[in-house]
């Protein structure tokens, strides 16, 4: 039998699901754009003799970065399926084995490739996308749909009450697979409720021609949207079951980009299983630890302010400050001083049991314990005993051998202390942290001493950010992903998708085969496809468009097939780690949930966890510019180098215009800022709470054809928010006399102006 060499080095890619493939490091992970389907089949000795097999020659690589010359025995009909339509099974194993070599990349530095080869990897970024597409099954009457989908909905609601009970769900449920197509039965389910109970969605298909035949996928029923479904409605109470709100509930707003509140109406039914899937989800990363939370949030009726403060209250103790840098740092003290005084106590007690123990080494074992306790804080996965004997390496020997005397009483000490210490978590935006951060170094305290966690929310965090506040003293930094019109909380970000993520953004390449270019850095969240089903829009007009149907029964108004505008992708987790393996990192993930890469909104930017829509910009400058002196507008995000959110706003100047003068530019600019003020109330929340002398977003001005921005109408579709990734590579502003920056600093006048005063600005 002939042995074929590969000129492509091999990964061992081993899942408990789907066996061990074989994935080669210069192909495709999974062209077959199927689930469990990376790289190709393996055959042993024995099973290879009820198989048609090849035998191939490759280097491989370990886990270790170890490479060795093997033979492997590849099942010839997965090689056929691996390479697709070019294939068949008519031609030989040469041939094959060529065709294999035609379709892989030709380095093997995966992050520094040809152009060609870039195409390549982009392309395979296309493949993954099956786990987005579980919207096939039809939507037609099937008593056994209608069975499972009454099991799985029971089945989400009594697993979802501890830790414990929901392990056991995954008796039932046991993998991805039959985790996505649960996600499709209950959106099926849910999709016949809302037709049969809630008026405005009857109503919804009916207006865009929606009807139920044997051929109908879910794929096939209209979208509903903010403005088509929400906005549209006469009555809000048409949105919820027999179109009458919850006898008891809860009214959340969200402002949006009108500046006009949306009321959400919520019943104390779905509230409860919010607070559930929040204390589970606190449960699965901090264990039995009592938790303390300090909401940083915007207070209101925001649903990321008392929304997110009453989900807390079963969870652990809170405090809700909104952005108060001396609150915080006040109430992080009173608890810092209650476990100071406890363990204070302690120690008293020990002594008091041990006469022969000085004050010195009582302030020893506090010591000793304190930095124990702030260790296995540190590390969750910590063992308390190998830390204590970590710890007393770097304590001098006299006090080594005495603390060795009373080992097994410290330890026992350490473990009461510890089992009572409270996880300060603090919630709100990103760039509030960092202020924060600051503001604890001017008052004389190292953050570091507090072993305090963060969750943020309502805007991107970039890595340089996330490793200067960890630098900064907190342990962690995580995200979350929700929405006023969906849920709270969609997605959670753990460990797992912070090493998903960190690896997209040192390898290039990695990014390229999962999603393509000219994309940026997305988050990455995890997400239970039995509390909501996540499509991915593949058509042309909508493409990569997240589509959401919520999947629990507990919803006084469901939510089907609901745009929320945001930009993304969904993966399945096997698909990611094997793509992991290939450049080289093993990491397994602690469940089989699917991944949602979340870039946003591709016209909308944050500024300090407030959403700017560019429709507002464009109507800010069309107010302010009445000649139409202005063409072309953008938005500009990007980290500065120490990781800061920065935000810019791009107008490129029309024919025969020159660059302004220096005055006329900047009063300009703060017209254009005022402007904006009053158009968009979260915006306004947000600068209104700036100290003054706080840098606001730049204007930048360019001469015509001087700036980035593409062409509107033309053969490319205009940029509207511009990216470090969608810009030239080493692009750099133009000269001065073609483009100027204007820098303003947060002041008060810029809320005080009247209205009239910012209704045009008299350019020349």
């Amino acid at each position: 039998m002939p042995i074929y060499k590969i000129k492509s080095p091999v990964i061992l890619f081993n899942h408990n699901d789907y066996g061990t493939r074989l994935l080669f490091q210069q192909g495709e992970v999974n062209p077959r754009n199927e689930i469990g389907k990376m790289g190709v089949g393996l055959h042993g000795w024995f099973s290879s003799l009820f198989y048609k097999t090849i035998t191939i020659e490759a280097t491989l690589i370990n886990e270790m970065g170890r490479k060795d010359k093997q033979r492997f025995l590849v099942n010839r009909n997965s090689l056929i399926k691996y390479l697709g339509k070019a294939a068949s099974a008519t031609l030989n194993d040469e041939a094959l084995i060529d065709l294999l070599h035609q379709k892989m990349i030709a380095s093997t530095n995966l992050n520094q490739v040809s152009d060609e080869d870039k195409k390549k990897q982009s392309a395979a970024g296309e493949h993954l996308r099956h786990a987005g597409e579980h919207n096939q099954r039809s939507l037609s009457f099937s008593f056994w749909d209608s069975l499972v989908g009454r099991f799985l909905s029971w089945l989400y609601q009594k697993t979802v009450v501890s830790l414990d009970s929901f392990k056991k769900r995954f008796i039932f449920v046991r993998n991805e697979k039959e985790l996505l197509e649960a996600g499709e039965i209950l959106a099926k389910a849910r999709f016949h409720e809302a037709y049969a109970e809630v008026p405005a969605y009857k109503q919804h298909m009916l207006r865009y021609n929606g009807k139920i035949v044997d051929t109908t996928t879910l794929r096939d029923i209209p979208i509903t949207n903010k403005e088509n479904y929400i906005k549209y409605q006469k009555y809000d109470s048409d949105t919820h079951k027999y179109g009458k709100y919850p006898a008891y509930g809860k009214v959340d707003t969200s402002t949006g980009t009108t500046g006009k509140a949306t009321a959400w109406v919520r019943g104390d039914r779905e509230l409860e299983v919010v607070k559930k899937t929040l204390e589970l989800a606190e449960k699965a990363q901090f264990g039995n630890r009592k938790i303390s939370y300090i909401n940083a949030f915007a207070l209101g009726p925001w649903a990321t302010g008392l929304t997110a403060f009453e989900a807390m209250r079963n969870t652990g103790s809170v405090f809700a400050t909104g952005p108060d840098n001396e609150k915080i740092l006040d109430e992080i003290l009173r608890i810092t001083q209650y476990e100071q005084r406890q363990l204070q106590l302690e120690v008293s007690k020990f002594r008091t049991d041990n006469p022969n123990v000085t004050q010195e080494q009582g302030e020893v074992i506090s010591s000793l314990i304190t930095n124990i306790i702030r260790q296995v804080l540190k590390n969750r996965q910590a063992d308390l005993e190998e830390v204590l004997e970590q710890q007393i390496t770097k304590i001098s020997l006299q006090n080594q051998q005495f603390i060795n005397r009373y080992k097994d009483e410290i330890i026992e000490l350490s473990k009461k202390l510890n089992a009572e210490k409270t996880q300060i978590l603090i919630t709100g935006y990103p760039p509030f942290l960092k202020d924060f951060a600051a503001y604890v170094k001017m008052k004389g305290y190292k953050l570091s001493e507090f072993s305090l966690i963060s969750i943020v929310g309502g805007q991107a965090i970039s890595e340089a950010m996330r490793d200067i506040l960890i630098r900064d003293g907190f342990n962690d930094i995580y995200s979350s992903y929700g929405a006023s019109d969906l849920d709270v909380n969609l997605g959670s970000e753990t460990d797992d998708e912070i090493i998903v993520r960190k690896a997209i953004e040192n390898n290039p390449g990695l990014a390229r085969e999962l999603y393509g270019v000219n994309k940026g850095l997305p988050m990455v969240f995890h997400y239970d496809p039995m509390n909501n089903h996540v499509e991915c829009d593949n058509t042309e007009q909508s493409k990569d468009d997240l589509i959401f149907t919520t999947t629990r029964n507990d919803r006084s108004s469901p939510r089907i097939r609901y745009n929320l505008g945001d930009k993304g992708r969904i993966y399945a987790a096997s698909d990611v780690q094997a793509l992991l393996a290939k450049y080289g990192i093993f990491h397994k993930p602690k469940t089989p949930f699917p991944l949602m890469f979340i870039w946003g909104r591709d016209s909308t930017v944050v500024f300090n966890g407030a959403n700017l829509a560019f429709t507002e910009l464009e109507r800010a400058v069309a107010d302010l510019d009445t000649d139409g002196q202005i063409l072309k507008k953008a938005f500009y995000s990007y980290q500065d180098a120490e990781g800061n959110d920065k935000l810019e706003f791009w107008l490129e100047l029309n024919d025969e215009v020159d660059l302004f003068d220096d005055e006329t530019m900047r009063n300009f600019a703060q017209q254009l800022i005022t402007k904006l003020v009053g158009m968009n109330q979260d915006f306004r929340y947000q600068v209104e709470h700036l100290n003054d002398g706080t840098e606001l977003p730049m204007v930048r001005f360019f001469k015509r054809g001087q700036s980035p921005i593409s062409e509107a109408g033309g053969h490319r579709k205009q940029v509207l928010v511009f990216q470090k990734e969608n810009l030239p590579e080493h692009y750099n502003f133009p000269n001065p006399d073609q483009c100027r920056g204007v820098s303003l600093l947060m002041s008060r006048s810029l809320l005080a102006e009247s209205e009239e005063n910012r209704a045009s600005v008299a350019l020349p």
